[in-house]
């Protein structure tokens, strides 16, 4: 009977467990959090060379200041001379040039009917044929993210590196829209199209768009954005009117809610 008894009690326990253990319904991975809007990822301010000296060289476009040193230095070919542009966005100053084309130009040259001398990265330092010549810079983050500005009269030498820093105009900041249906996320699948302020959106096409889940860049200034989100039969959208991109090259993560279709 002792036995019985605790055979019975065990199977007793044991059905307990099974039943607890059944009770529990599965749970998934949380709901990503979406990030507080503001913006985050500035760069630092880029070091300045002290003793460089402001030049006469004459400027234009997004150049509003250059300085510069010529020092000794060879070319791999001898007969040439060197070039090397520290181009810098004025808010902050910050390092663009990893993403500025330096293009060297005769001096009075049309860029739309002829083509420059070179093509380079201004973070290189490419060898010139000794002259005078124009450099134009571009900076390209690509889509409507541009600037371009000249430096006229630069003078090359063999055995000399022309070096100089330019402050430019490209105020800039990376973009991460997200969305929220019903107080849930719902950016896996949602379209941005971004609009000059004011533009009727029925007769004009956005002058860029992008899926919610990429960062891209757009200059300074504000904007209209019209998201809509399309997924499993559902449907929504959503607006952001004069949306403000700042200068400072960080990312702004912003949020618009959405209404159902």
């Amino acid at each position: 009977m002792q036995k019985f008894t605790l055979r019975a009690l065990s199977m007793l326990l044991l059905a307990v467990v099974l039943v607890a253990g059944c009770s529990k319904k599965p749970t998934g991975p949380p709901p990503p959090e979406i990030p507080p809007d503001g913006v985050t990822a500035i760069p630092a301010p880029a070091d300045r060379d002290s003793t460089m000296a402001a030049v006469d060289n004459p400027i234009a476009g997004a150049v509003k200041e250059i300085k510069a040193k010529t020092l000794d230095k060879d070319a791999d070919d001898k007969t040439k001379g060197l070039i090397r542009i520290k181009v810098l966005d004025n808010d902050g100053p910050i390092d663009v040039s990893d993403n500025t084309h330096l293009e060297v130009w005769k001096p009075g040259s049309d860029p739309e009917e002829q083509k420059p001398e070179m093509v380079d990265w201004a973070s290189h330092e490419p060898a010139v044929t000794p002259g005078t010549w124009d450099i134009r810079l571009i900076y390209d983050e690509g889509g409507v993210c541009k600037a371009e500005g000249w430096v006229r009269n630069v003078v090359v030498a063999a055995g000399k590196l022309w070096k100089a820093e330019v402050i430019f105009g490209a105020p800039m900041q990376w973009v991460r829209i997200f969305g929220t249906l019903d107080g849930k996320d719902v950016a896996d699948n949602m379209k941005v199209e971004v609009f000059k302020p004011g533009t009727d959106q029925q007769e004009f096409q956005p002058i860029t768009n992008f899926w919610s889940t990429n960062k891209v860049p757009l200059l300074a200034g504000n904007y209209d954005l019209r998201v809509s989100y399309d997924k499993d039969n559902v449907k929504a959208k959503g607006a952001l009117t004069n949306f403000a991109v700042g200068s400072n090259h960080g990312i702004q993560k912003k949020t618009v809610p959405m209404t159902a279709k």
